[in-house]
């Protein structure tokens, strides 16, 4: 088995922690994640039926709204901090 070292910020190793379930390895965390992130997407594949500019304008509008759920993420976590 080839071994690859990751840098991760601590909050990264934090959020992998925190849906790590017992003595699962955080290789076991990464593989479990994308497997279910994969998964979810395959389900709906070719489920919309849109013009190439509709598909742009719904593409901008997820990634508007990933960005405001990262800032959403990172402001619970810090209050979450705070509170302990």
């Amino acid at each position: 088995m080839v071994i690859k070292s990751l840098t991760i910020t601590e909050e990264a190793y934090n959020a992998l922690k925190s849906v790590k379930y017992g003595d699962e390895s955080f290789s076991d965390v990464v593989l479990r994640l994308s497997k279910e992130k994969i998964g979810a997407a395959a389900r709906f594949a070719g489920a919309l039926k849109m013009s190439e500019s509709e598909t742009k304008q719904w593409k901008e509008k997820v990634r508007k709204r990933r960005e405001e759920m990262n800032i959403e993420f990172v402001q619970r976590s810090k209050n979450m901090r705070e509170r302990l």
